[in-house]
């Protein structure tokens, strides 16, 4: 497993693509960053975000479900 660390993010480009334009995803200890190869405009989220997210679609889910 690849350790987060402040002087060196991980950057990986997906197999993901939007209009041509490979998805980047660059891994930083405290936030994720997604943006399009070749574009600066990027949307960073914190991991606590996307883990309340998550959260919360699961309790939803399980609402729907009848649990």
């Amino acid at each position: 497993m690849t350790k987060l660390r402040p002087d060196s993010p991980v950057v990986r480009e997906t197999d993901v693509f939007e209009r041509s334009d490979a998805l980047v995803i660059t891994l930083e200890p405290r936030r994720l960053t997604i943006r399009l190869k070749g574009r600066r405009e990027a949307h960073s989220v914190d991991y606590g975000t996307i883990l309340d997210f998550i959260r919360k679609r699961d309790y939803q889910r399980g609402l729907r479900k009848g649990a």
